[in-house]
């Protein structure tokens, strides 16, 4: 019994990805869109159990033509979306990226994807580290904005604001 649950215990520690300083990346995944859409959205939880902070910097996969590091703000009673040019992870602390927060936003997919495909996406961070990852993609119904309806091939990038965290 003992040797089941270490196996268990295990394989769901295998679920979260680590880098060196203490940087761990926990539940990954993509919202699954319809295959027309021009953009899809990924969330994790990066966790620091390093004493120092560090910085997430950027995001590549190479099934979309184009990936960006977003926050959605509420404005005026309006989510916005805002490019980040980098994400604060606090020492001993979490960021979440998750629906109507941060995100990965992944424009210009260069194929379907449906529940249950597996994206490669690899993080990386201000001091030149990266880490690679397997996004599963998953059925929507988690709640927030639903970025496969948004059309982001008319979205002005370079004129939105950056924000340091």
């Amino acid at each position: 019994m003992l040797k089941s649950v270490m196996g268990l215990a295990l394989l769901l520690f295998s679920v979260a990805a680590q880098a060196g300083m203490g940087v761990m990346v926990e539940n990954p995944w993509i919202r699954e869109a319809p295959p027309t859409a021009k953009a899809m959205a990924g969330y994790m939880v990066v966790r620091n159990h390093g004493s120092q902070g560090r910085a997430l910097v950027a995001a590549e996969c190479p099934a979309f033509g184009e990936v960006m590091l977003h926050r959605t703000i509420m404005e005026g009673g309006m989510a916005k979306m805002v490019h980040q040019m980098k994400i604060e992870i606090p020492a001993g602390g979490a960021v979440t990226f998750e629906p109507n927060g941060y995100h990965i936003m992944l424009m210009q997919p260069k194929h379907a994807l449906r529940a249950g495909d597996e994206v490669p996406v690899t993080l990386k961070f201000a001091d030149g580290e990266t880490m690679a990852l397997s996004f599963p993609v998953k059925a929507g119904g988690m709640g927030g904005m639903d970025h496969s309806g948004m059309d982001h091939s008319a979205m002005d990038h370079g004129s939105m604001q950056h924000m340091s965290h």
